[in-house]
């Protein structure tokens, strides 16, 4: 704590020669540039989340279009593949008709040009969709498929040409196994296309619930990525503002290998950090040399007993020096050096108190901080009339923490207590062990009026107070509250009520400072 004695230059003229250094300070120190807690979270890889969110939906967008492509040419497929079944079907048609009018002319001896006429036709078929029928059949079926047809035809042509029932009866054998053939070839294209439009139609009635399918496991991948990128990272910066309401100011470490948008925001909390804690010190130090105020003035009357004792037994020495014997001299003598021992040592606690320090951890007995802490404040409670009891469990073990720190929270506490009290009052601190495992509890409880209910929710935040005007700054608390968070410990109002309040604070067991320090 930092206490500073003006000289005689004008008060004026010293504040504004200090106000320029102290924001000059500040903004060297939260500089980018210059911000060592901020290099960690740049000296990574980055990895925009808008570039992630656009590649995925670019995929979306590429995976639909070729869904949609691929829907497309199937209906394509499909509708080649239903007009070539209306040309083989035309093709059956002619050829059953060429089989049908061969039948009439062996039986009535009819109808012969008209056979010759559809075999023609089925023929035009052929040839209009050869490439397609032998993409179909393949191309050996298809040169058979026109050879029989070539064959059909002039066996049909020579039958036309026959004139006795002996010799046509040699060509009927031939005709029908050739008319055969070719019915046959033409049942066996109907029956490989509607296979194949079969396969497609069942294709494409899967491929939308494929699609579904893998659109489902795409959503979810990329809501689940933007869950981790996104929201998990709004969580952590929630609890991050938690923290920081809490009183701790320590700076946010990268948690993933890659730097994002987040970064930014990740860099800006650390210099609101750095400044907040800035501030929070000079909040801490204002309120200890409030304190010290306070203290001062029962200091003042404490030093006025060994003053007034000194200084009365100095002139009785003076003035009765030749008549007072040797051992008399020397029991007076003794007297004054211990009112001045008493005086002295009353200075010396205020001095420890009031002493500027950075946080400073180390290995404490916390019986002794209380009890300097109740030194402290025994000429307030004296003059106040109130009774303070303090009671100890026995071998407590040592924690680590700042002593100075710990001996603001206790003094403030214990001045809180005081000043809700009327003369005749109690105040009673005990120390033990918390039931929490691995915690010291110290409670200090009044028997005053107590706090309402309905403020008691507020009584930690900055500058509010119950405390009349001019007679709190309503930051005792908030401090107290930011001390033991600090130092790895809760503060807690258990209980406030007619019968009085009890404030408990948990300070961490630990056999290191880096034990207290990762709670």
């Amino acid at each position: 704590m930092k206490i500073i004695a003006y000289s005689g230059m004008n008060p004026k003229k010293e504040r504004r020669s200090m106000k320029p250094n102290f924001f000059n300070k500040d903004k060297k120190t939260i500089n980018d540039q210059e911000d060592p807690d901020n290099i960690p979270l740049r000296n990574r890889p980055q990895k925009s989340i808008r570039a992630k969110i656009t590649i995925s939906f670019s995929l979306f967008f590429i995976f639909c279009c070729a869904i949609t492509s691929w829907s497309y040419w199937i209906l394509t497929q499909l509708e080649h593949k239903i007009d070539f079944l209306e040309i083989t079907d035309n093709y059956m048609v002619e050829i059953q008709q060429a089989r049908r009018f061969e039948k009439n002319y062996l039986l009535y001896s009819t109808d012969l040009n008209d056979a010759l006429e559809h075999i023609k036709k089925a023929n035009t078929i052929l040839k209009e969709h050869n490439r397609t029928i032998e993409a179909i059949l393949g191309k050996e079926h298809f040169n058979k498929m026109i050879i029989y047809m070539a064959k059909y035809h002039d066996q049909l042509a020579l039958l036309g040409d026959v004139e006795n029932d002996q010799d046509r009866e040699k060509l009927v054998p031939m005709l029908r196994e050739y008319g055969s053939q070719m019915v046959s070839f033409a049942e066996e294209i109907v029956k490989k296309e509607r296979s194949s439009v079969a396969r497609m139609l069942l294709l494409a009635k899967r491929v939308p619930l494929y699609f579904i399918f893998v659109l489902l496991i795409l959503v979810v991948f990329v809501v689940n990525s933007l869950v981790r990128q996104v929201i998990l990272t709004l969580k952590r910066f929630m609890d991050y503002t938690k923290r920081i309401g809490e009183g701790d100011f320590s700076p946010i470490v990268p948690v993933r290998k890659y730097r994002d948008e987040f970064t930014k925001l990740a860099e800006a909390f650390n210099r609101m950090t750095k400044e907040l804690n800035h501030r929070h010190e000079i909040l801490l130090e204002s309120h200890k040399l409030r304190a010290i105020g306070t203290l001062v003035a029962g200091v003042a009357h404490e030093l006025n007993n060994p003053l007034n004792n000194t200084l009365l037994t100095a002139s009785m020495l003076k003035e009765d020096f030749k008549e007072i014997s040797e051992d008399e001299k020397l029991e007076m003598i003794d007297d004054l050096i211990n009112e001045t021992e008493r005086s002295q040592r009353i200075v010396k606690d205020l001095l420890d108190f009031a002493r500027e320090s950075e946080t400073l951890i180390k290995p404490l007995n916390i019986d002794e901080i209380v009890n300097d802490s109740v030194r402290l404040v025994a000429n307030q409670v004296r003059l106040a009339k109130i009774k303070l009891d303090v009671e100890f469990e026995e071998n407590l073990p040592r924690i680590h923490g700042d002593e100075q720190m710990l001996k603001q929270v206790f003094v403030n506490l214990i001045l809180n207590a005081v000043d809700a009290l009327s003369p005749g009052g109690n105040v009673r601190i005990s120390v033990q062990r918390d039931k929490l495992p691995g915690y010291l509890l110290v409670t200090v409880q009044d028997d005053g009026p107590g706090i309402p209910e309905h403020i008691q929710s507020r009584i930690f935040e900055p500058f509010f107070t119950t405390k009349g005007q001019g007679k709190g700054t309503g930051l005792g608390l908030s401090v107290c509250r930011g001390i033991i968070r600090k130092l790895g410990g809760y503060i807690h109002l258990k209980g406030s009520s007619a019968a009085g309040t009890t404030f408990t604070v948990s300070l961490p067991i630990t056999d290191s400072p880096s034990e207290m320090m990762s709670r």
